[in-house]
């Protein structure tokens, strides 16, 4: 009886218990979100899609990569229902690219996180692509394709709406080039855009850099001239001297140029068709030399003309003037010197004119 007492006391501690300890709501479940990935320094409104949404209790959105690095918070929930939550997302230039998660938090503490992942990566750019064709049924293609944020790339594939696309092996990356090789082995003759993907799965397709997929049948021109000897070009490559053979041309159109000293250039645009052989004879102009004279250049005429002199009478020094003892003359201030001597001495007389 004692036994079945106790039992009972402490179920209904057990019972007290619970109903004290508050039980944390469900925080619903996240089924979706998008967008699925940001490149780092942008700025991302993410909408959350899924069930069970406590409106009252959700406090905040953030990302969570791993116990070691810092979460990523919403700055703003600007709308949240049941089914769908809107948050706003500040993505800094220096956090981690890779996986994140999303994680839908409640003010009581419970928390729901998304299966998938949210990737942040660097913005990857292309600028080009060399070469920018190649002749289909070529399996060993080598290009060079240069960009910006290209070092987590690795998948380089040709991408074009209704074809299957052309992935490339040996893929190398670096900051800002990736290498690698095509194999164009039966690929349909079409120009394709050009495409990457990090290591993160963020892909980037580019309308601007596009590699071609030319036909791989071939033709020949036979080219001579008159006189012979004459340079070709074949669309702006030099490739011989007339007579020349140009073999192993891809079907199409092609510009035939040829050049001599003394005669005028000739250019032609020539059909190549596949398996044929066409004929090229060009009969080059020489060039005319036209002799110029030049006329006798007219001697300068010398024009007299009168110009005035002026005569300017320079000063001279004062003429010396002799005097007779008894006539007084106007000479310098200092009308002269007399020097008397008596007994033994002289007088200096120097008389000056007031």
């Amino acid at each position: 009886m004692n036994h079945v007492l106790s039992l009972i006391c402490l179920t209904g501690v057990i019972l007290l218990f619970m109903l004290a300890v508050p039980v944390a709501a469900d925080a619903g479940s996240i089924s979706s979100f998008s967008p699925t990935s940001a490149y780092r320094g942008d700025t991302v409104t993410l909408t959350i899609t899924g069930s069970d949404f406590n409106t009252s209790l959700v406090k905040y959105v953030r990302l969570y990569y791993d116990s070691d690095t810092t979460n990523i918070t919403d700055s703003s929930i600007s709308s949240k229902s049941s089914s769908k939550i809107v948050a706003k997302f500040s993505i800094g230039s220096s956090k981690t690219k890779g996986s994140w998660y999303v994680v839908v938090v409640n003010s009581d503490g419970s928390e729901t996180m998304s299966s998938d992942a949210f990737v942040i990566a660097d913005d990857m750019t292309l600028s080009a692509i060399s070469p920018t064709y190649a002749k289909t049924n070529n399996d060993d293609v080598s290009f060079t394709l240069t960009g910006s944020d290209l070092s987590d790339v690795d998948d380089v594939h040709l991408y074009k709406s209704g074809y299957t696309n052309v992935t490339a092996s040996d893929v190398s990356a670096s900051s800002s080039s990736v290498t690698g090789t095509f194999d164009l082995t039966d690929i349909d003759e079409e120009t394709y855009k050009v495409c990457v993907e990090d290591l993160y799965g963020t892909s980037k397709c580019s309308s601007s850099v596009t590699f071609e997929v030319t036909t791989d049948e071939v033709g020949e021109i036979d080219i001579s001239s008159s006189p012979s000897g004459a340079i070709v070009y074949i669309d702006s490559t030099a490739v011989g001297t007339t007579p020349y053979a140009a073999t192993e041309l891809s079907v199409g159109s092609h510009v035939v140029k040829l050049t001599k000293d003394g005669y005028v250039d000739w250019s032609k645009i020539v059909k190549v068709t596949a398996d044929d052989t066409t004929t090229v004879d060009a009969d080059l102009t020489a060039v005319t030399t036209t002799v110029i004279t030049a006329a006798p250049t007219q001697l300068p005429t010398t024009v007299r003309t009168s110009i005035p002199v002026t005569t300017i009478k320079v000063p001279t020094s004062y003429p010396k003037t002799t005097a007779a003892a008894t006539t007084t003359t106007q000479a310098s201030p200092v009308d002269g010197i007399v020097i008397i001597g008596a007994l033994g001495f002289g007088v200096l007389v120097l008389h000056r004119k007031f």
